[in-house]
């Protein structure tokens, strides 16, 4: 009989309108660590910012277009509204070049996304401390499949 007790299960809410996508994340999820993440899904801007008022996430991970809104704007958004969740900015590598004043703590290209990836980039998120969102982003750097911010 294990008496350890379980680790506390990380929320993290996916900002993205395709459920596919959404299905996808739940598997590399699963294979990071089962049961160890609850994800809850908005597939719409309005939505994400919702559930961003009513609830604490330990990351969001959002999509770099969320309808005819950007990332940046929930980015935005959640500045307004004093939300320091960390946010992981997804989307394919020219998408995520439109984006580097957004403020988002990691860069992740969608389409070579995996566990490992995945699994490094909610961690370091996670861990992080709020930060001053008023101060310049750091300078983007491309490292092997995926773009994050230097710093």
């Amino acid at each position: 009989m294990n008496l350890e007790p379980n680790p506390p299960r990380m929320r993290l809410l996916l900002v993205d309108s395709s459920h596919e996508f959404f299905a996808r994340v739940i598997l590399l999820l699963d294979e990071i660590a089962p049961r160890r993440f609850v994800l809850e899904w908005a597939s719409t801007y309005g939505f994400a910012v919702t559930l961003l008022r009513r609830s604490q996430f330990a990351v969001c991970l959002s999509s770099s277009r969320i309808g005819h809104r950007s990332g940046a704007d929930l980015i935005r958004a959640m500045r307004s509204m004093d939300c320091h969740t960390p946010v992981l900015l997804l989307g394919s590598s020219e998408e995520l070049t439109e984006h580097p004043a957004a403020h988002a703590y990691d860069y992740l290209d969608r389409n070579r996304l995996s566990a490992s990836m995945l699994h490094q980039a909610i961690r370091e998120a996670a861990a992080r401390r709020p930060v001053d969102l008023r101060s310049p982003p750091p300078p983007l750097l491309v490292t092997g499949f995926r773009t994050r911010a230097a710093g």
